[in-house]
């Protein structure tokens, strides 16, 4: 994970999570086989952005176990790491943008901070356009499609099928005919009309 900083007096800070500085931080407490990053931007007002490590310790003496299609495997377990202060709090009012990636996540709309993973997950679940379908449009179209195709399967198992429970998949719809102009998307393959 790359995260880049951008503040108002052009001081541009870039981080590279992707490789540690120390090549195994924590062999005297374990072996590491992989290395978690959490980027927190639920708070940052009072905790700043903060950027989190936990490590997963395949210690071969643990009792730690899983069974996965008849086949028992030792599991490794998660190992708090460190918590990195990226961005103070004091250092917010100063800040114009923040990426993850390439992509901005983070940045200033007037003296207000956005918070862009929270606005884009919204957007590509939610928002629709001529030229744009959102998740929930696709759920519901692709939902739709496959009941048609596979009038004998429930709509229980068209759902699972799709990744999604029934249950969802009516919260959606009620969702969704809420905001449409044009319900031809989502007539019910069971209802007719009289011309």
């Amino acid at each position: 994970m790359r995260i880049a900083v951008l503040y108002k007096d052009h001081r541009f800070e870039e981080f590279d999570a992707s490789t540690l500085t120390a090549g195994d931080p924590y062999r005297s407490q374990g072996k590491n086989i992989l290395t978690d990053w959490i980027l927190h931007l639920d708070n940052v007002t009072e905790n700043g952005v903060v950027l989190v490590q936990h490590w997963y310790n395949a210690n071969p003496n643990s009792n730690a176990r899983v069974t996965l299609n008849g086949l028992t495997i030792p599991v490794a377990t998660r190992t708090p790491g460190y918590a990195i202060l990226l961005v103070a709090v004091e250092e917010l009012d100063n800040l114009v943008w923040l990426t993850k990636d390439g992509e901005k996540v983070l940045w200033r709309e007037g003296n207000e901070l956005i918070n862009g993973e929270r606005f884009f997950a919204m957007e590509q679940l939610y928002y629709s356009d001529a030229g744009t379908k959102s998740i929930n449009q696709r759920a519901i179209t692709l939902f739709n499609y496959l009941k048609n195709a596979y009038p004998e399967r429930s709509d229980e198992d068209i759902a699972t099928d799709i990744g999604y429970t029934l249950t969802a998949i009516h919260h959606i719809e009620d969702s969704e005919l809420a905001q449409a102009d044009d319900n031809d998307l989502y007539t019910d393959p069971d209802e007719t009309t009289e011309d």
